[in-house]
Parts: C-alpha cells; structure tokens; sequence
C-alpha cells in the first residue's frame, strides 16, 4: 500500500506542477483567453493562486521522501490537492466541459492519497 501512495503522490506532484506552469504562465493562449474573459477581472489573480497552491501541493506530496521532514505534509498536500473541487465549478463557469472528467480523477486521487497516508500507510 505504501508504494502505491508513493505512486499516486508522484503522479499528483508532476500534474499540479503542470496545472502550476499552464495557469500561471501560459494566460495568454487562446484556448484560456476565452474563459479568463468570461470570468472578467478577477481570473488573472485566481489562476495566480491556484498555481501557487498546485506548487504547494505538488512539493508537499514528495517532501515526506526528504528524511527528517514531518509525515503530515503529504495527507495535507492530499487535502490542499482537493482544491479541484472548486476548480470544478471555475471549469463550469467557463464552460470547459472537457476538463470535469480530469478534474473529477484528480480530486478522487488526492482524496484517496489523503485517506490512504492518514489511515492505511501514514508516515
């Protein structure tokens, strides 16, 4: 069970540094600048912070493996990953129905790494 947490840490670490790279460097391509207009003035800051948050998240996911670093920041990397669920309904407002499905594996990955490193495998 361990190793499979440690898998799905990874794996959520390398895609929220990629949600972090697209929604804090990359406003400008067409494809967001549609919903960023739809969202009006405050979707800059918002897609700001939500590539802080997924910089957060992805570095509390993998911190655990550095010893001497408490176990608790992976199950709270888990928990601040479900920030997808917001991002659920952003994705709604800017009418981006591709992007529910990803969102939804996400936030299940993340609510069973949270589950999973509290309960099952904690560090």
């Amino acid at each position: 069970m361990n190793t499979f947490l440690w898998i799905l840490q990874i794996i959520l670490a390398v895609k929220f540094l990629s949600i972090a790279v697209t929604h804090g460097g990359r406003q400008g391509r067409p494809k967001m600048a549609a919903g960023i207009t739809r969202m009006g003035p405050y979707a800059r800051p918002l897609l700001y912070a939500v590539a802080a948050f997924s910089v957060a998240a992805s570095v509390g996911l993998v911190l655990p493996a550095v010893p001497g670093i408490p176990g608790w920041t992976a199950p709270a990397a888990a928990v601040l990953a479900a920030m997808n669920l917001l991002s659920l309904f952003l994705h709604r407002m800017c009418r981006e129905k591709p992007n529910l499905i990803p969102n939804l594996v996400l936030l299940a990955m993340a609510a069973f790494t949270a589950y999973g490193r509290w309960f099952l495998a904690p560090l």
